[in-house]
Parts: C-alpha cells; structure tokens; sequence
C-alpha cells in the first residue's frame, strides 16, 4: 500500500486537524517529497507536533519516514506514465501527410523559419541583460529542467563555467538530482527554469519552492500565458515553441539561451572584477607544477 492509499484508507478516522493535513498531502503529492515540516506547518496552519502525531496515525516513526514514502510513490507514479506516454513516443507522421516527403520537410523548414522570425520581432535585448546581471550577482545559478529543455540548460551551464560562473543543472526526472540541489535553493541562488510542452510538473514545484526560499528566478519558457512556470519568474524570457511533428521545437528557445549567454559575457566584461577568474586561477595550478618539476 503506498502513502496516498494509506492516507486515503485511514481518512475516515482521522481529527479535523488530520484532514486538514490529509487534504493538503492528496492535493500536493509531488510538494510533500521535499517540503520541511515547518514549511508544511506555515501552509497548513497546523502546528509540528500535530505533524509528528499524524505521521505516527498513519503508521510511520516520523516526517523524514512520511517523505520518503512520498518520493517512492512519485518514482513509481513516474514510470506508470513512463509507459503510459510511450504511444506519444513511437508517434509518426499521417499518411497522408507522406505523399510528397521532401514538401513536407520544406513546410517543416519554413515553419521554424517563422518561428525565429517571430523571435527576433519581439526581443527584447533590456531583459536580456537584465537576465545577464541576475546570473552575475547570483552566488549560484541553478537550471531545472527535464527532456529537451535539459539540453539547452546543459549548454548554458556550460557557457557558464567558460565565463567562470558556478552553476549546476538539476535534472526534474531524477529524485536524485532534485533532492541533492535543494540545500542549495536559498537567498543568493538563482534558479533558472527551463520548460517548455508538456510542462513537466516537477519543474514547476522547485519553482516554488525556490519561491519559499527567497530564490530570484529567471524562468525560459514559450509563453507568460500557457507556462506554469511564469507566474514564478522575477523576469521571464520567451521563444515560440511550436511543432507539428514534435510536442515541441527547441530552436527558438536554443538561440534565445545563445543570446543570453552573449549578453552575459557583455555584462561581465564591462564589470572588470576578479569575481570571474577562478578559470584562470585554475590553469595556474598546471603551470605552477611544471615549472616545479623542471
């Protein structure tokens, strides 16, 4: 019996203050995996000690043990949908769009045309620094993202480590990866998420976490309508992501990150500070030891 059923069998037995807590935990499965209990205390209005006696109700030594069973469920509710949206991953063109292939392939090549055409009519180059002077003041940057979007949050955090900026990349589809950064999610970080179609769900709840801890977040996204990570952004920059082979395209999005990355490097250069030189400080090291070895 996983967490959700046994909350769900135990319900009926539960005080008003339980419910209130059993309520919350079935609303927000995928929040429970990390949120401290005095954060779970400051959203529910129940006090610690309540906690600590519903988790004995429902048959476990203490919170560390209710969340643990909470990132169990959502592992293993993640490869049930694994499986479930394996159809959309074997997906092909219609028939009839096959009839003349190269056709198709040119409207396939206009189209992302447009939407880099689309891009550049509405960029924004201010906000663009505005995001390069977030990621410089910033004691970390941390991209999230999963699927597609982890590649482009790989490729900027790589333009990073160039510049001499910390950054780490946590991917949402790994526990792991997700737990292991939360430490890091505090006053001075920036997190930087990456989402676009279907808007993975994890991505979204370190975006608010990140919130509850006083983060600064830049968010990359297709759209302050759609994007269940905008509301959380301090600046949201956009690129149209739209496809009709794929559940989205990158392009836009890849070059906007480009752009922001040129604008980081702008930034930093004009700031003449020592800040950004561990890259440098670094190769000494190697020169310092062959000169030793001489």
């Amino acid at each position: 019996m996983n967490v959700i059923e046994r909350i769900q069998e135990k319900y009926g037995e539960m005080t008003k203050k339980q419910r209130v807590l059993a309520d919350y935990m079935l609303e927000n499965p995928d929040s429970m995996s990390f949120m401290t209990m005095k954060n779970l205390s400051s959203r529910t209005q129940v006090s610690e000690m309540t906690i600590l006696h519903y988790c004995g109700a429902l048959g476990y030594g203490n919170y560390n043990e209710l969340k643990y069973e909470f990132r169990k469920y959502i592992n293993e509710r993640n490869k049930i949908e694994v499986q479930r949206e394996n159809a959309y991953l074997n997906s092909s063109v219609p028939e009839y769009e096959l009839d003349d292939k190269q056709n198709l392939l040119y409207q396939v090549c206009q189209e992302e045309f447009d939407l880099l055409k689309l891009l550049f009519a509405h960029l924004d180059i201010p906000s663009l620094f505005r995001g390069a002077e977030m990621m410089l003041d910033a004691d970390c940057t941390i991209f999230c993202a999963r699927g597609v979007s982890l590649q482009i949050a790989d490729f900027l955090s790589m333009r990073l480590a160039i510049m001499g900026l910390p950054s780490i990349v946590i991917n949402t589809e790994l526990n792991d990866s997700v737990q292991s950064a939360l430490p890091l999610l505090k006053g001075g970080t920036l997190l930087v998420p990456i989402s676009l179609p279907d808007y993975y769900v994890m991505t979204t709840k370190v975006c608010e976490f990140a919130r509850q801890r006083r983060c600064r977040i830049l968010a990359l996204t297709d759209s302050l309508e759609q994007s269940p990570v905008a509301p959380f952004g301090d600046l949201v920059l956009t690129a149209p992501a739209s496809s009709r082979l794929f559940l989205n395209s990158p392009g836009g999005l890849l070059v906007l990150a480009h752009l922001l990355s040129a604008a980081l490097d702008i930034e930093k250069s004009a700031r003449h500070t020592s800040k950004f030189c561990s890259p440098e400080e670094f190769s000494q090291v190697f020169t310092k030891k062959m000169k030793g070895t001489r």
